[in-house]
Parts: structure tokens; C-alpha cells; sequence
């Protein structure tokens, strides 16, 4: 009636993975024991080592993954010592006693034993039970040391990872606290070491005209930003340009918890960005420079002219003046006479030197040499202006103002084959960076010279082209539109021309850098560029600005 009250406890545990048991059994002549049988069944696979003494036990244990430990009716059941180290081995053990004696089952338990079975009915079945329950709880108090010892483990290269990374990284949680932060973040950020533990992020990440920060915008809707650009304040106020990537990071009811924070310091990298844009303005203003010494040289030469006519004048002035003064003396004497002879002279020098000619030549040379070293003044200032080192920062500008110096530098070397045209609309003033938007408008104001020079020499045209400068305000951000009648674009050149050292131009004309930079400039203040351009009819670049300092968008999960 046992066995077959065991076999249906196997039935149902069929299912149970292979089950391997060290028992430490009596010396039965070779003969398996009562407990031996029963555990033999406890599911396919199951594998009983038997042995007859605790050492040999303990030495299997140690070199073979054992769930269980069996002791039945043998002098290590009864043994205190023998139990203890059992039981440190790690797995349970169950004491199986066939003689009800007093207080051996306490003992047992005490000595370290997990379960003791004493003699009864139903033997096999209260084994068969004791024992899979001790397997199962066996099984999983080592699978919860093993995902703890691999959390420590987990946590341990994590740390190592975080703390040895290139990058600097903080944790932020949902109340803004940094949780986590790496040796590079506090070098960036300017802490102190292991200061940054429990500071509200907004101490150093701080966003532009009042707009939420990309690391509040992860925390609160849970988007993703990667490769974007902002600016951190450090500890000792300096602003610093960083790279900055966020992701979220969720509980299992997938709210967001907490967001990963990766930068990096990127002001070596605009310091570069900034040397290349300026070696490109110098190079731009190397192209300038014939038409603009001919432009400052015209003025100078009817100055030096009207100058020494000038002069000339000022000398007949003088020997009329002269004689004023004689006449002047003989008045304040009384003598009519010699006054009236000099009176004469003076008339006579008057005519000579065509004295009221002299007066409004000499008036008229002085507005022309005036005009002139307004027009010098007004070419070395835009080409101060031009050629001024960009600071890196947004400031206040007027798109217009821009356009017109950067277009008053490039007039002179096209002004005798280019009619420009400018249509400005009324604009507002907003924050940009203008010395690289003026770089972006020498770029194409140059290009769309070189175009219309190109076409008038390939088809022999007298008649010179047009450059139309116009701007639009617009409800959402400025547009700018630079159109010329040069030679045009082939369409098949259209999708490359804002590829890096692409060019369509000789060979020494152009570095294909141009066009490249300018869609950068242009990406970077958050707006477009498109080409517009048929070949032998001419070329349109329109240009559209936010008028608001743009916000990266999140990137794609």
C-alpha cells in the first residue's frame, strides 16, 4: 500500500528536474536500505550516492552539486558535530529515524539538521514529501545567493565600468538629485570629488531663455536625446559646451524613475570649430582683398587729390587774406587814401584768382574727402566686423545688418559685372551667433558671383548679372533668400553640393568647404537651407532661421 501511495506522489512530480541525494546509510551487507528505495523514486533522473559515514559524505558533497542530504539510522544521525558540518555544506539535510527515542529529533534539529523523520506509517510517502519540498526550498534559497552573488558581481563591473569610462556620467532621479556620478563628471562639472551625490542637477545644467533642461524633459516624458548640445555651469561660473546624450531609465510599472546622463566637454572641439571658421573667413577675405584695396583706393586717391588742390587753395586764400588784413590796418588808421589803393589791389587779386570759384571748389573738395573717408571708414569696419573672431555665444542680432556689411565687402569685387538688388523686410532682433551666419552669406553671395562670372565668360554676355538679397519675417523664424543668374547647378550635383570637399569649380577656385560649413552653421542655429537651380538660368538659396533658440528633438528609441 506504501509504494503505491509513493508512485502516485511520483506521478505528480514528473515534471520535477533530476534530483541528485547523498545518503549516508547503515552498512546493510550491500543491500539498499528503506530510505534508499524511496529516494531512488523521487523522478526520473534522480541519482542516490550512497555512503556509509559522514567524512565520505562530506568529501562528495564538496566535488559534486548535491540538492539533499539523507541520514538514516546511523551513529552520524545521533552525532552532533557530524550534523553541524553537514549542514554547513550548504545543502538541507533530513535525518530519517527507524527507534522513536526521546529527544533525538530535537537534537538532530539543533545540531543543524532541516527536517527529521521518526518511524511511522507512510514512511516512503512523509520521505518523498519532506524531500521535494527541501529540494524546491534547497534549489531556490541557492538560486537567490546565486542572482545576489551575480547582482554583487553585476554592481561591482558596473562600478568599475562608470568609474573608469572616458565620458562623464551622472544619474539623476525623479526629484532632480544626482544618485550617481563618475571621476569625469566631477572634472567637467568642477566638484569636488564625491560631491555631486544628492545636488540638484539645475546646479549645473542650466538651459537657455527659461526652456526645460534636456535632462527634465527625460525625467518628465521620458525621451531620448543623443549627440545634442548644451552649455553646464560650473562650480566656478564658467560655461562650458558639452555634448550630452539621456536616456530614461523605468520601474516595472514603466514609469520613469530615474535618467543615465553621458557629456562630455566640448570646448576643445568648438575651439577647433571656431579656428576652421575663421581660417575660412580669412580665406574668403584673401578672395576680397584685390576688390577691396581697388574700392578703398579710389576714395583715397581723389582725397590725396582734392588735397593738394586744397592746398593750392588754401595759398590764394592766404595772399588774399594778406591784403585784406593791409587793408584793414590802413582803415583802422584813418588813411582813406592808401586804403582806397588797396581796396583797388584787393579787387584786382579778387579777380585774378577767381576768389568766389576758389570758396565753393575748395567747399566741394572738402564733402568729397569727406564722402571718401566715410566710404573707407565704412569698408574697414565690415571688414573688422567680418573678420572678428566669433565668440561662441548667442548674442542679440539684426539679420539685415548683417546681410548688408557682409554684402558691402563683397560688393566692390563684383560691382562692374553684378547689379545687387536688396528688399529687406522689417525684422526682429534675436539670438544667434552672426558672425558665423555672415560667414554662411559671404559663402553664397561669393558663390553666387563666381556663378554669374562663370556664365558671362562661357557665353560671352556684356550685359551684367543680378544678385537679389531678400529678406522675410515670418511667423515662426526669418527667411533669407540669396538668388542670383549665374550658370546654374546640374541636377544630378544638386544632392552633393552640401557634401564636405565637394565642388563644381576648378581646381584652386573653390575648397568644397564652403557650402558644407554653411549647412552646418545653419543646422546648428536649428534651421534649414534649400537650393533652388536651373542650369543657364541661375540659382536660389533660401535660408529659414527660428526665431526662438531651437531645442534638440528627441531621438529615436
Amino acid at each position: 500500500g506504501g509504494r503505491g501511495r509513493m508512485r502516485g506522489v511520483l506521478r505528480v512530480e514528473s515534471s520535477f528536474q533530476p534530483v541528485r541525494v547523498g545518503l549516508v546509510e547503515a552498512g546493510l551487507s550491500g543491500r539498499r536500505s528503506e530510505a534508499s528505495e524511496i529516494l531512488e523514486q523521487l523522478g526520473p533522473g534522480t541519482r542516490v550516492d550512497r555512503v556509509t559515514d559522514a567524512a565520505s559524505c562530506r568529501a562528495r558533497v564538496s566535488t559534486v552539486p548535491v540538492d539533499l542530504v539523507v541520514l538514516e539510522n546511523t551513529p552520524t544521525a545521533r552525532d552532533p558535530s557530524s550534523l553541524r558540518q553537514l549542514s554547513a555544506l550548504g545543502p538541507p539535510v533530513i535525518v530519517v529515524l527507524h527507534e522513536a527515542v526521546a529527544g533525538d529529533s530535537l537534537d538532530a534539529l539543533r545540531a543543524g539538521a532541516t527536517e527529521c523523520v521518526e518511524p511511522g506509517p507512510d514512511l516512503d510517502s512523509r520521505l518523498t514529501a519532506l524531500a521535494l519540498d527541501q529540494v524546491r526550498q534547497g534549489r531556490r534559497h541557492r538560486e537567490h545567493e546565486e542572482a545576489e552573488r551575480r547582482i554583487v558581481e553585476l554592481e561591482d563591473y558596473t562600478e568599475n565600468i562608470v568609474q573608469h569610462m572616458n565620458s562623464a556620467l551622472i544619474v539623476v532621479d525623479d526629484h532632480g538629485r544626482i544618485t550617481e556620478a563618475n571621476p569625469p563628471a566631477e572634472e567637467v562639472l568642477g566638484a569636488e570629488p564625491g560631491t555631486l551625490a544628492g545636488r540638484s542637477f539645475e546646479d549645473w545644467f542650466v538651459q537657455e531663455e527659461d526652456e526645460a533642461t534636456l535632462i527634465s524633459r527625460t525625467l518628465e516624458e521620458g525621451h531620448r536625446f543623443k549627440g545634442a548640445e548644451t552649455t553646464v555651469r560650473r562650480s566656478d561660473g564658467r560655461r562650458v559646451p558639452v555634448g550630452i546624450s539621456c536616456a530614461p531609465m523605468k520601474d516595472r510599472r514603466g514609469r520613469n524613475t530615474q535618467a543615465v546622463v553621458l557629456f562630455q566637454d566640448l570646448t576643445e572641439v568648438k575651439q577647433l570649430e571656431l579656428q576652421m571658421l575663421q581660417s575660412e573667413k580669412m580665406a574668403s577675405i584673401g578672395q576680397l582683398a584685390a576688390g577691396v584695396a581697388h574700392e578703398i583706393n579710389n576714395p583715397t586717391g581723389f582725397i590725396h587729390a582734392n588735397l593738394h588742390q586744397m592746398n593750392e587753395y588754401l595759398a590764394d586764400l592766404r595772399r588774399t587774406w594778406k591784403v585784406t588784413s593791409e587793408l584793414q590796418a590802413h582803415v583802422a588808421r584813418g588813411d582813406l587814401g592808401e586804403a582806397q589803393r588797396v581796396s583797388t589791389q584787393l579787387s584786382q587779386l579778387a579777380e585774378e584768382l577767381d576768389v568766389d570759384f576758389v570758396y565753393g571748389d575748395f567747399a566741394k573738395a572738402v564733402r568729397e574727402s569727406q564722402e571718401g573717408s566715410e566710404r573707407i571708414r565704412h569698408i574697414v569696419q565690415d571688414l573688422r566686423d567680418f573678420s572678428y573672431r566669433d565668440t561662441g555665444e548667442r548674442v542679440e542680432a539684426d539679420i539685415n545688418q548683417c546681410l548688408d556689411s557682409t554684402a558691402n565687402i563683397v560688393w566692390p569685387m563684383m560691382k562692374h559685372s553684378v547689379v545687387l538688388a536688396r528688399e529687406y523686410d522689417e525684422l526682429p532682433r534675436f539670438r544667434c551667433y552672426p558672425m558665423q551666419l555672415k560667414q554662411v552669406f559671404m559663402n553664397l553671395l561669393v558663390n553666387a558671383y563666381q556663378a554669374i562670372e562663370g556664365r558671362r565668360e562661357a557665353e560671352s554676355l556684356t550685359e551684367p548679372g543680378e544678385i537679389r538679397i531678400s529678406t522675410e519675417a515670418q511667423s515662426d523664424g526669418i527667411g533669407v533668400e540669396i538668388r542670383d543668374t549665374g550658370s546654374g547647378i546640374a541636377s544630378e550635383d544638386l544632392g552633393r553640393i552640401f557634401d564636405p570637399f565637394f565642388t563644381t569649380k576648378e581646381v584652386g577656385v573653390g575648397t568644397g568647404l564652403g557650402l558644407s560649413t554653411s549647412y552646418s552653421i545653419v543646422e546648428r542655429h536649428g534651421g534649414r537651407i534649400r537650393v533652388e537651380s536651373e542650369v543657364g538660368v541661375g540659382t536660389s538659396f533660401q535660408l529659414w532661421l527660428p526665431t526662438r533658440v531651437p531645442t534638440p528633438e528627441p531621438a529615436d528609441d
